[in-house]
Order: C-alpha cells, then structure tokens, then sequence
C-alpha cells in the first residue's frame, strides 16, 4: 500500500538523496510529496503557519520527514525556521487528529559540552548547547517529546556529521570541497584550515538516508535515535582521507585558528552510541556500510 511522504527542505543534499531513495523503491509503495516540485505544492515557506497547515490539508501525508533547517546564527531566523516550524507542524497533526507519522531532524550540535570521557554519546544524555543551531534544535527534540505523550506519532533522529557531496560551506566538508575544487581548477595554492585536533564522527549522506529511513519505520514514538557511524575520527585523519581521494598531498594544507568559521566553544571530542539505531536497521534488513 502505497504512502503519501511530505518533505520539507527536500531540495538539500538529504533531501534530495532520501527522494532519490524513494522514488527507486522497488516495493513502489511511496508516493512522494515535496514543497517545490513540480506538479506538488508551491514553495513552502515555513515562516508562515497558514502554510504548513495548507500543505499538511492538501497532501494528507502519511509520514512527513521534517529536513528543513537553517545555520544561521541569527536568533529569530534560527528559532522561525528550526523550533516555530515543527511546533506548527506537530500542532497541525494534533488539531486535525491525523495518525501521520512525523520525523523531526535533529542535530549532534544539541549536545553542546561535552567530556572525551562521555564518549560514545548515548541519546539519553542531557542537552547543554553552546550554538544557536544546536539550541533551537534541542528545543525542536523538546517539542517532539511533548507532542508524543499528547498523543502525536513523532520520532527524533539526531545526526552527527554528514560526508558527501554538496554539502553546506557552513561546514567543515563542504569548505574543503571548495577549496579542493579551487585548488584543481587552479584558483588557489593552499587549502586553508581550522585546528584539525577535534574528534567527530562521519557518516555518508548514502548511509545516513538508510538509517533516516529505518527511524521512520521503527523508532518508538517519542524517542531519539542517532544518525552516525559511531567510528571516531579526528579532523586530521579525516582531512588526509579527503586529499588522498583527490590526489592531493597533506604539504598543501595551512592550518590555523584564525582559519576556523567557528565562534566559541569546540567540542573537543564527540561519537555516537549506536545500538537503538543498529536494532533499527537489524528490523529494516540493512547494514551500514560507510
């Protein structure tokens, strides 16, 4: 039986895969709605409730994958688009008393502080976060947990660190990979860094759509589950990795805090926990590849 999916931020790099994932379904049981595409909805824009509660009326979905997101450090924009759009989203499904399936996109940056000692981070352990970014996206967790003991079918998913293509220059791979581009094409001679000391955790935009999906149909209403490889590795290593894949030396890099886009605390050292995910997947029949 097939199933109506409204996703917003589809046109993303996540967005984008999870509709790639879909549509090549071989069940082809998903129909898949996404504001912007043709034949679907207008443009939504998520500053407007009106808007939300027109699409969430129009497509009746069944499941709706809330990927919209901004990194802005701007308070008002931060808070209209990653906490004020899933209230009315969550809101809308209760006034309506629809039994759609809602998965709210979180984010590793909700943890804020944290100890190498604490590592690996389990989904449990409390929020304390030092970014703009990572406290309106705690607040959208907190919506969830109190939209799912009203009765609302949400589940949380809380990504670590994307790698892939494309992605966002307001993070680490997404800089590299401009400045490798330049590099190649001859625009610049160095590739110019951050301190590469910190410990993340990676995982493919492949591998993060199969893990997204597997929440959406198994993770318990009301429950967090993490997005991630749960592998630690350090920004050094990580960074070799990228230039080894394009040819490149290590010579070329400049390494400097003046280099860093990042304001205020640096988490020093953060991985994930993966065993509720890994059940997850174990139910869906996959297996993480990175």
């Amino acid at each position: 039986m097939s199933r109506r999916v409204l996703i917003t931020g589809a046109t993303g790099v996540l967005g984008r895969a999870i509709i790639t994932r879909l549509s090549s379904n071989p069940r082809g049981d998903l129909v898949i709605y996404s504001p912007g595409r043709r034949d679907e909805l207008d443009p939504l824009d998520l500053r407007y409730c009106e808007q939300i509660f027109d699409a969430i009326i129009r497509t009746k979905p069944d499941l709706i994958i809330h990927l919209a997101a901004t990194f802005s450090s701007d308070f008002d924009e931060a808070f209209t688009v990653n906490v004020n759009s899933a209230w009315h989203i969550l809101k809308t499904i209760e006034e309506l008393s629809l039994s759609t399936r809602v998965l709210l996109i979180g984010s590793a940056a909700e943890y804020g502080v944290v100890s190498a000692d604490e590592n690996p981070i389990m989904e449990s352990r409390s929020l304390r976060p030092v970014s703009i970014y990572g406290l309106t996206k705690a607040w959208q967790t907190d919506l969830g947990y109190l939209y799912a003991t009203r009765g609302v079918n949400v589940v949380m998913a809380r990504i670590f660190n994307l790698i892939g293509p494309h992605l966002s220059e307001r993070l680490f791979i997404g800089r590299l990979h401009r400045q490798i581009k330049e590099l190649l094409s001859g625009d610049r001679k160095k590739i110019e860094v951050g301190p590469l000391s910190a410990v993340r955790d990676y995982i493919s935009v492949n591998d993060a759509v199969t893990q997204l999906l597997a929440i959406a149909d198994y993770g318990e209403a009301g429950e967090v589950y993490h997005v991630a490889s749960g592998e630690p590795i350090t920004m050094r290593d990580l960074l070799a990795q990228e230039l080894a894949a394009h040819g490149l030396e290590d010579s070329i890099v400049i390494e400097g805090v003046g280099l860093s886009n990042r304001q205020g605390y640096d988490v020093p050292s953060i991985y994930a926990e993966m065993s509720k995910t890994m059940s997850l997947l174990k139910k869906w029949g996959c297996h993480v590849t990175n």
